[in-house]
């Protein structure tokens, strides 16, 4: 398990002890009773990597289908009903971005994504065939302009 950082009042890193806010860091390796469906997922980025790679090749990864194709859809089709069109939606597991926010933005249409606890992040672009995983294991804190500088980054260096 990496260490997990917050700040402290001078936004100098310290390590996250587990008595800040009463969440032990290594409670993914901890026996427990109680398993959420969307808390403690721990992986390695290589391995979400992968994961991501398998979901942009809707389902099939080194050659093999590991979820059919149609599950993919309905993974990364909108689930609710907004009133207001062009809103971000939500597939299953996934925040989906509109053609509103893509024009807003520099993902396109159809980009899913989320994030997590310790400031990791991650989307998929289906249309640039692009992954991208941000892990820094730090929260709170007072840097949380990188990931629109790193999604700036990519997007300006992409060929169109």
């Amino acid at each position: 398990m990496p260490t997990v950082y917050t700040e402290n009042e001078d936004h100098k890193l310290i390590e996250w002890a587990p008595s800040f806010r009463k969440i032990d860091p290594s409670y993914p390796m901890m026996k427990k009773t109680y398993f959420s469906g969307g808390a403690g997922l721990s992986s390695t980025a290589y391995d979400y990597a992968i994961f991501l790679q398998m979901l942009l090749n809707k389902g099939k990864y080194n050659g093999h289908q590991i979820i059919a194709p149609r599950t993919y859809e309905i993974m990364v089709s909108p689930q609710l009903d907004f009133t207001k069109a062009g809103d971000d939606n939500f597939g299953l597991g996934f925040s989906l971005t509109s053609e509103k926010s893509s024009n807003l933005n520099l993902r396109n249409k159809g980009s899913f994504s989320w994030g997590g606890y310790y400031s990791t992040n991650y989307w998929a672009d289906p249309k640039d065939k692009i992954i991208v995983l941000i892990m820094t294991q730090h929260t709170p804190n007072s840097h949380s302009e990188l990931k629109g500088r790193i999604e700036n980054i990519i997007y300006g260096s992409l060929k169109n």
